[in-house]
């Protein structure tokens, strides 16, 4: 318990590592009644509750899995010992980063995954290069769904998948299992509802948009509240319950520009809208694309890359930047200009396609993506043409 400006402040964060001046409980927290916690023993009461409790990761309905035994994103950071071959069960981040680490290292890699797109959160056309990169080194499954787990007679593990689009059976053999189904809630233990505090359908803890929730003066941020499981949004949610429930500053969430990176080889990173978002919210007449391949600036010629590209997303009118893809060699830094932007009044590309950029960088893809704006349907017939 710390006291902030005369208050009593109680955080939870369920069995985390000490930090100082904080009272650690190494027990597990419940509620036991609305602003009412039993730890252990003790009962606490606080006017001031921080829920920090984070996520888990969720385990898929497959006969047999609990008997052959898998990893997950959390224990999979303990091996030491590498595996000549792993089955990722997942087609996510998470699948694609520890395939790409784990085939580097030399294991034979099989990802499978449910959606029918590889990297489902990823605009159509970088998934489709992503997922040609990696398959030079690893096996991806798409649209398939594993059903049933087994041990086999020479110890390995036994994955049987079934196509969701016809039905046929596939088999995948491996060394290791790697659950990466995704994230879910971690309160099955906390009992929220007994707080007083609301969760949603899947259970993750609902916050409006000051990050407080049903119960005032009990805040929730980072994956607690299930919105944005990323540790930058986490700390960015943290500054915003600072002020709302600290300083008494009425601050509101925003998460218009919130970017992510997938580090596999390619790179991938994204921020802002993708392309149908922004079209459904904008309208196909308002929106403008803009596409640069790496290879067509001088550094990306020299790296001797192909089909790299930088992607971007504006409002015709007003050239305010809605969203930026980025797949090749340091997409996560080249885009942090676009997500910096985005944090303006105006969000206006204007400072990109009129900044000077340094000659021969690669910063320069970025910035002859902003100057190659064009009309949705001329930009897809421009890509199919690229595929031919």
């Amino acid at each position: 318990m710390r006291t902030l400006n005369g208050r009593d402040i109680l955080m939870i964060r369920q069995g985390l590592s000490r930090s100082e001046n904080i009272d650690y409980y190494p027990d597990v927290a419940e509620f036991v009644g609305p602003y009412t916690l039993k730890v252990g023993d003790e009962t606490i009461t606080s006017q001031m509750i921080f829920l920090c409790t984070g996520s888990k990761p969720t385990i898929p309905p497959v006969k047999g899995l609990d008997k052959v035994g898998y990893l997950t994103s959390d224990t999979v950071l303990k091996m030491n010992r590498l595996p000549k071959s792993i089955a990722i069960v997942g087609g996510g981040y998470i699948a694609a980063e520890y395939g790409h680490f784990f085939s580097a290292m030399g294991s034979k890699v099989s990802v499978i995954g449910r959606n029918p797109q590889f990297l489902k959160q990823e605009e159509p056309e970088v998934s489709a290069l992503a997922k040609r990169e990696l398959e030079k080194h690893m096996t991806i499954l798409t649209n398939h769904e594993v059903r049933e787990a087994e041990k086999t007679s020479m110890g390995k593990k036994r994955l049987v998948a079934v196509n969701r689009e016809n039905g046929e059976k596939a088999v995948i053999t491996a060394d290791e299992i790697l659950i990466a189904t995704g994230r879910g809630p971690n309160i099955d233990v906390l009992h929220p509802e007994t707080g007083g505090v609301e969760t949603d359908q899947r259970g993750w803890i609902t916050v409006n948009e000051h990050m407080e929730t049903s119960q005032p003066n009990i805040w929730a941020f980072g994956d607690a509240n299930g919105r944005q499981l990323f540790k930058h949004a986490a700390n960015y949610e943290s500054i915003i319950v600072y002020y709302n429930a600290i300083v008494d500053k009425k601050v509101k969430v925003d998460y218009h520009a919130i970017p992510h990176a997938v580090f596999t080889y390619p790179e991938i990173a994204g921020v802002g809208l993708r392309e149908k978002e922004a079209i459904e919210e904008y309208g196909k007449d308002k929106v403008l694309i803009g596409i640069y391949r790496y290879e067509n600036t001088a550094k990306g010629e020299a790296m001797g890359v192909k089909d790299y590209f930088v992607k971007v997303i504006v409002e015709g009118e007003t050239m305010k930047i809605l969203g930026g893809h980025i797949i090749g060699p340091y997409a996560s830094v080249l885009i942090q200009e676009i997500i910096n932007l985005m944090y303006t009044p105006e969000q206006s590309a204007e400072p990109i396609i009129n900044g000077m950029h340094i000659h021969p960088a690669l910063n320069e893809v970025v910035e002859r993506a902003f100057r190659s704006l064009m009309p949705p349907d001329q930009y897809h017939q421009l890509l199919d043409h690229h595929h031919h």
